[in-house]
């Protein structure tokens, strides 16, 4: 073997492969050289070109700004010169306080205000006062323009041959037109101050005119006698190099690049600075163009010696990493036979020699970290799917079982408690004003709470009985077989050990109570839903004799519990819908990538008759169950339509209840309502928690679709609280997916909640879902989210929800939005 590999590898061969790699890297690398340098000096030039693109525009507007300042200070100053002269003068007449006014202060004028000549013409336009003596009188075209409209305001700018501004401002005697006061000033003022905020040089010529041709005619007496020029001395030269170029009808539009000496300038017109003038303006662009040079030459060097240097280092190293790359090239199939054991141990080592790492090794490398990355993505996937196994029955929170799986074990323990005889306990708990724990503290508070009660109670539970968190801060025990004095002892038990959790956070120490509502089954009800509403109403009665109270169950409350609560509460919301006491405030959801409000959730609240603020999850369940849950959808979309139409700035996501899906006549109301306010349908997007789209799929979908037909988007709420599946995802027509909360406030903690964040966005933009994330309350999680690929966040690290207000008055948000 040993000898056939020596025949395959004989000096020759290697000599002459290396030679023609050589050739061949010689040839590609003089190509990209070349084309590098011819590339960055195109850039380079194009770079100057704009940039002085932008200088020539700005100095453009300087310069006419400049002109047109002068013109309103001596507008300004005309209506004052009569003043200067004094009460007694004022007396005699206009022309006596003119001269007056002149005599006292014409010094001043020269001096401080730069006035160079003071002309009184009556109406009639002859002159009647000139000033300094022997002051050249105003221009014919000034002086016919006068006659032609006495009484209007003139400005010109006028060069014969020097170029002076004259600002004509007519005046008024008692009431009459007395006549007009033309001041004087050189133009000369302007351009130096240009000069001396811009550094460009500026030469006034005439524009169309056989003056501005005789002026660049090296025949003509009048060659480079312009009318105004900064400093002549460097300005006319170049100039005088231009001049043949200046004449040109391109040089109109476009500017001159020329050599002077050993610099570069660039002039340019600038046309129509007043009537028949025109401006050339004259830039020192050595130093650019010297750069532009400098840079270039240094490219092509570069690329010399590149080329020098990687011939030599082929010829050096080419020998060995062919071997290397043979040996690779054996090993590479095995990673399509998924034989990752094998082709990491056949994998070629890294070269002994002193060499650097080169492509070969780089290659062995991927291949390697690639057969690491795939059994490691299989391992997370298999992790996921356990994660999302588990989490279908699960609350990720607080460890216990969610309502769906409540819902199946307890119906199967009330299977077996009717067949076998059996009397079960079925306890519903409530924390009481958890609500104010959120407000005060946050949602972390919250949820730290929400765990030590579900730890609480596991500690008091025994493992046949059945315990679980419903949703928010209900709780749910069932006791498999129990007598009513077993179910009450269990209820003091869970209060004692409910009552002893206190949690010290941001000052506050916060201590939670629990009110319970026991019901006996099959005694009082054979049924969940009966059951959950009986245990319902008894845990409402419970809170009504105070907090930390139970209340077991009985038939003869039952009507009584019904008239306090359910019709209580559907009477406050009929008052609510009819009284307008229902508001919709606003939360904003940020695009992660750009950190800009890319919409806004509309959530809802309800004013008491005291004006006290009540949360949705006071009034929906109520609302749901009485059927005046349809009203409040209506009421919801129809206003926060109007809220668009007055406010084209808003794009909404609209939250529908549950009961919506099998709503027959939401679209078409929503077809009618859009059409009323006018609104665009791609500005709306409305939203439905994951569970209530799963219970009820068919129409949830025709639901989805139709909104889709109309332009609206929609978002599934909640992914991750319920079912979490793949197959409903892709069954549901959805455009957004909103990550749950509990998977977001400990993902900076919790390694698992990052493994089913990242499977979730994976999985949802692979069928060109976005991604939205939910309780970001802080720079941490919205980074890891952002590692994540996470769309786009919502929580009180941006802003709390505020009140959507009318159009005019802003909405103020907090968090980091406030520095917005």
């Amino acid at each position: 073997m040993e000898e056939v590999a020596a025949v395959k590898t004989t000096p020759s061969v290697d000599l002459s492969l290396r030679w023609k790699a050589l050739i061949a890297m010689t040839l590609a690398l003089v190509l990209v050289n070349a084309s590098l340098a011819l590339i960055s000096n195109f850039q380079l030039t194009s770079q100057f070109e704009l940039q002085q693109s932008a200088v020539r525009d700005q100095q453009a507007r300087q310069l006419r700004a400049l002109v047109e300042e002068d013109t309103q200070e001596m507008s300004k100053l005309a209506s004052l010169v009569p003043l200067l002269g004094g009460n007694e003068s004022a007396m005699a007449g206009p022309n006596a306080a003119i001269e007056a006014a002149l005599l006292d202060n014409g010094a001043m004028l020269d001096l401080e205000w730069d006035i160079r000549s003071v002309q009184w013409v009556r109406p009639d336009g002859t002159t009647a006062i000139v000033w300094p003596e022997g002051a050249p009188d105003i221009p014919d075209a000034l002086r016919a323009e006068l006659r032609k409209t006495p009484e209007q305001a003139i400005a010109a700018l006028l060069c014969s041959p020097e170029c002076r501004q004259y600002k004509a401002t007519p005046l008024l005697w008692e009431g009459s037109f007395a006549g007009n006061l033309v001041l004087g000033r050189s133009l000369a003022d302007a351009l130096l101050t240009f000069n001396a905020l811009t550094g460009a040089e500026v030469a006034i010529t005439w524009r169309d005119d056989a003056r501005a041709a005789a002026v660049l005619d090296p025949l003509s007496p009048d060659y480079l006698q312009f009318p105004a020029v900064t400093y002549p001395d460097d300005t006319v030269p170049v100039l005088r190099a231009a001049a043949p170029t200046l004449t040109s009808a391109d040089m109109v539009h476009a500017p001159l690049l020329i050599p002077h000496g050993s610099g570069w300038y660039e002039i340019f017109r600038i046309p129509a600075l007043a009537s028949g003038i025109d401006a050339l303006v004259i830039n020192d662009v050595t130093t650019q163009r010297e750069a532009i040079r400098t840079a270039t030459t240094g490219s092509i060097l570069l690329g010399i010696l590149g080329l020098i240097l990687s011939g030599s280092l082929l010829l050096l190293i080419i020998k060995g990493p062919l071997y290397r790359l043979r040996d690779l090239a054996t090993v590479i199939p095995l990673l399509a036979e998924n034989r990752y054991t094998d082709l990491r141990r056949q994998l070629p080592g890294r070269s002994k020699s002193l060499m650097p790492r080169d492509e070969i090794d780089l290659m062995t490398e991927t291949v390697r970290s690639l057969t690491d990355r795939m059994e490691l993505l299989q391992y997370d996937r298999e992790q996921a799917e356990a994660r999302l196994v588990w989490l279908a029955d699960h609350d990720p929170l607080t460890q216990l079982y969610n309502r769906r799986r409540f819902n199946d074990d307890f119906e199967r323990i009330l299977d077996q408690t009717i067949r076998f005889g059996h009397q079960g306990a079925l306890l519903f708990l409530d924390l009481d004003q958890f609500k104010d724990v959120n407000d005060l503290s946050g949602h972390r508070v919250g949820d730290t709470l929400l765990q030590r009660v579900s730890e609480q109670l596991r500690l008091v539970t025994q493992t046949s009985d059945l315990l679980a968190r419903l949703g928010g801060d209900e709780f749910a025990l069932v006791l498999p077989e129990a007598t009513e004095d077993d179910a009450l002892a269990s209820a003091e038990s869970v209060q004692e050990a409910v009552c002893s959790i206190s949690l010290q956070e941001h000052g506050r120490r916060h201590r939670v109570t629990a009110s319970i509502g026991i019901v006996m089954f099959p005694t009082q009800g054979s049924d969940i839903g009966q059951l959950m509403a009986s245990a319902d109403l008894a845990m409402y009665q419970a809170k009504e004799k105070g907090r930390g109270r139970w209340y077991l169950f009985s038939e003869d409350d039952q009507g009584k519990e019904q008239l306090d609560a359910r019709v209580l509460w559907r009477e406050q919301i009929n008052q609510a819908l009819t009284q307008n006491r229902f508001e919709l405030h606003v939360q904003p959801i940020i695009e992660i990538a750009t950190g800009r409000i890319r919409h806004m959730e509309v959530l809802l609240r309800m004013r008491d008759a005291r004006g006290g603020m009540v949360y949705p999850d006071r009034f929906i369940p109520v609302a749901e169950r009485t059927g005046q849950i349809q009203a409040i959808d209506r009421w919801v979309i129809d206003n926060a339509l109007a809220a668009m139409e007055l406010r084209t700035d808003l794009r909404l996501a609209i939250n529908l209840s549950a009961s919506a899906m099998d709503d027959p006549l939401l679209l078409t109301d929503l077809r009618h309502l859009l059409e009323r306010h006018r609104i665009a349908p791609e500005r709306i997007s409305f939203e439905v928690t994951e569970t209530a789209a799963i219970n009820s799929l068919l129409n949830a979908t025709r639901l989805m679709r139709g909104m889709q037909e109309l332009g609206c988007r929609f978002a599934l709420d909640d992914f991750g609280s319920g079912y979490a599946s793949y197959a409903y995802l892709r069954k549901l027509p959805v455009d957004e997916v909103k990550i749950d909360g509990a998977f977001v406030r400990d993902i900076a903690k919790n390694p698992e909640d990052r493994i089913f964040v990242k499977a979730i966005t994976d999985m949802a933009h692979g069928m060109g879902k976005r991604v939205i994330a939910e309780f970001v309350e802080n720079a941490e999680i919205l980074a890891i989210l952002k590692g994540l690929g996470v769309d786009d966040a919502q929580g009180y690290h941006f802003s709390k929800p505020v009140k959507l207000e009318q159009p005019g008055t802003p909405m103020v948000f907090d968090g980091v939005l406030s520095d917005m």
